[in-house]
């Protein structure tokens, strides 16, 4: 059994490493975003350029941007559930440690670099 120092040590790492795995999510889920946007331009290309201030985005490239996701989702999905399961995992384990060791101290709020 723990005392309350080596217990809030030891949240300390869990926290860590749950943070760590949530940066992976994210960085999954917007590498995809990225190489689905490159696809969805390089099987668009354009025929003319329009005012600097205008896009050259179109609702056509939406709809091809959004089949490509969709595609590179399912390929990763996977993945993704693999590391959502973990966060899930790791999440109810801190949970537990706090409850079990009455630690109160307040959560680290997760932001994405």
């Amino acid at each position: 059994m723990m005392n309350h120092p080596e217990a809030c040590t030891t949240l300390t790492r869990m926290e860590a490493r749950l943070h760590e795995t949530r940066h992976n999510l994210v960085e999954l889920e917007r590498s995809l975003r990225d190489r689905a946007e490159e696809k969805a331009i390089s099987s668009r290309p354009k025929m003319r350029r329009y005012n600097r201030r205008m896009s050259n985005w179109t609702g056509k490239d939406e709809e091809a941007y959004l089949q490509i996701l969709d595609q590179l989702t399912d390929a990763a999905a996977s993945d993704l559930d693999r590391l959502r399961r973990k966060i899930e995992r790791q999440d109810a384990a801190i949970v537990a440690l706090r409850q079990k060791y009455r630690v109160n101290a307040a959560r680290p709020i997760f932001t994405p670099l």
